[in-house]
């Protein structure tokens, strides 16, 4: 899930060899993710891909660490590499601030804030709830053991109940993607009344794009099917990757509503395909939105991610 900004062209003059982000990033996105561990959606490289087209990132180097640029919102992530510090975060804004870009940082650990109290002096420290990340045992969203899960379980055995042999097939299939995507069309139009908004379009941008470079990304996912007649319905389906040996990200899932307990299905069903694979499970943002919220609450997380940002003021002379 991406916040909507608006866009705005910034100067291309910079010091540091930026260049735009292409599917050959691959290996070097993964590899820093998976070396500096990482719990962010942020640094998955299947996220950015596919949001590429509305995000226009650029990558560079700068002291050994790895860079990203968010162009349409003026930013760059915490860089990913050894030994990440103040001086040369600073240096980092400095240089950025110089080129007529903001010299902003998102996604910093609270560690580091922690760390160094006279961030202070030169960055405003912004702590966005909306954008923090859900991220949750792999294990416990298989069991959903507890009285506060006893909803969900409940929710689970009435589809079961209703729909004894719904099949659990993958999206490494063309014509299950397929299904996916028209699923998608569906429910954009139908949340926005015969017309789709920004928001809903620019997702749909983002899992279509996946869905055609599926395997070069690469992605995985489930689908799930259950019985409509003489034939069968796509009911819902969720889009993942790996982040790194104990991480995966959910990009996508998407459920149609019709089918009560289907959201608590696809979410199980992920979780069991998930479960030798990774020991957490990164749901993504609530975006603010109060019902996408309580959702992801109401599974228990293991951690609430922060989202915080540090907005650059300048030297300390300048503050």
């Amino acid at each position: 899930m991406k916040k909507e900004e608006s866009s705005t062209a910034y100067p291309p003059e910079l010091s540091l060899r930026f260049k735009s982000l292409d599917c050959s990033d691959r290996r070097i996105i993964s590899s820093y993710a998976e070396k500096y561990n990482q719990y962010s959606c942020e640094y998955s490289f299947a996220s950015l891909y596919m949001w590429n087209d509305l995000y226009r990132y650029k990558l560079a180097f700068f002291n050994g660490w790895l860079i990203v640029l968010d162009t349409r919102n003026n930013y760059l992530l915490m860089p990913m590499g050894a030994d990440v510090n103040f001086a040369g975060l600073l240096e980092l804004s400095l240089e950025m601030k110089q080129a007529g870009y903001s010299g902003d940082i998102s996604n910093v650990p609270p560690e580091f804030i922690e760390k160094n109290p006279d961030l202070v002096q030169y960055y405003d420290i912004e702590n966005e709830r909306a954008m923090a990340e859900y991220v949750y045992s792999t294990e416990n969203l298989v069991t959903l053991g507890g009285k506060k899960l006893r909803k969900k379980r409940n929710h689970i055995s009435r589809f079961l109940r209703k729909h004894p042999d719904y099949q659990v097939r993958s999206l490494s299939s063309n014509a299950v993607r397929e299904d996916c995507l028209t699923l998608v069309e569906d429910l954009a139009l139908a949340a926005g009344s015969g017309t789709v908004d920004k928001g809903i379009h620019g997702e749909a941008i983002a899992i279509q794009k996946g869905m055609g470079d599926f395997k070069r990304i690469p992605l995985e996912g489930i689908a799930i099917y259950v019985k409509k007649g003489t034939g069968e319905r796509l009911a819902g389906f969720a889009v993942y990757s790996r982040l790194n040996r104990e991480v995966y990200i959910i990009h996508f899932e998407k459920v149609d509503y019709s089918y009560p307990g289907i959201a608590q299905v696809i979410n199980w069903e992920t979780a069991k395909v998930l479960r030798e694979e990774c020991r957490y499970i990164n749901r993504e943002q609530d975006l603010g939105i109060p019902g996408l919220r309580k959702a992801k609450l109401s599974y228990e997380p293991e951690l609430i991610y922060p989202a915080i940002f540090l907005k650059f003021r300048g030297s300390s002379q300048e503050a």
